[in-house]
């Protein structure tokens, strides 16, 4: 693969060192030319290695990071949630929601926006536990989104989806930001 790669840089830019030789060698004799071209392809050959060599390091950087991340969440989800935690979690994230079994299909939006503000106020503050505590009733109020969607009006459906699509993206940007951690933490070591 690397060989391969190599042959199409050299393959690709053959043609500009050929032309700007050309340009330059009126007063230069054809092995000189051959030898200046040789030299400027193997110039960019170690270039070629050097970006690919720092490529597959920071490849393998990102694996190991990667294998952590995954390990941590592994490892919280067999030490299992924290006697209590789960319920006031819920308590917070859906207030006077949380018993999610008895909202109305006409009352699940607010329910839904409801979760996201108390998200949006608290995504700083929260650590990767917390996170996995919030996907539990994240979870929920989608099974309940489910269980009642065919009595959801239209207007407020496309708000609950509006709603997903932003918690999703705030729960990606919190697993960047622990992945950006963990780096940080490799790099330091």
């Amino acid at each position: 693969m690397k060989r391969a790669n190599q042959f199409s840089i050299r393959q690709a830019l053959l043609p500009l060192v050929m032309v700007a030789f050309l340009v330059t060698s009126c007063d230069t004799t054809p092995r000189q030319r051959e030898e200046a071209v040789a030299s400027e392809l193997e110039k960019l050959d170690e270039k070629a290695n050097a970006a690919a060599a720092k490529t597959k390091d920071e490849l393998k950087g990102a694996q190991r990071a990667l294998a952590k991340q995954r390990a941590e969440r592994k490892q919280r989800e067999a030490r299992g949630p924290v006697a209590g935690k789960q319920a006031q979690m819920e308590k917070e994230l859906l207030g006077n929601y949380r018993t999610l079994s008895q909202v109305p299909a006409d009352s699940l939006r607010d329910a839904f926006v409801y979760f996201l503000q108390q998200v949006r106020d608290r995504k700083e503050v929260w650590t990767t536990e917390d996170w996995d505590y919030a996907n539990a009733v994240y979870k929920r109020l989608n099974e309940r989104e489910r269980a009642l969607h065919d009595d959801i009006i239209l207007r407020h459906a496309t708000k609950i989806k509006a709603l997903q699509a932003e918690y999703v993206a705030l729960e990606n940007k919190a697993d960047l930001k622990d992945y950006q951690r963990i780096k940080k933490e490799q790099a330091g070591q």
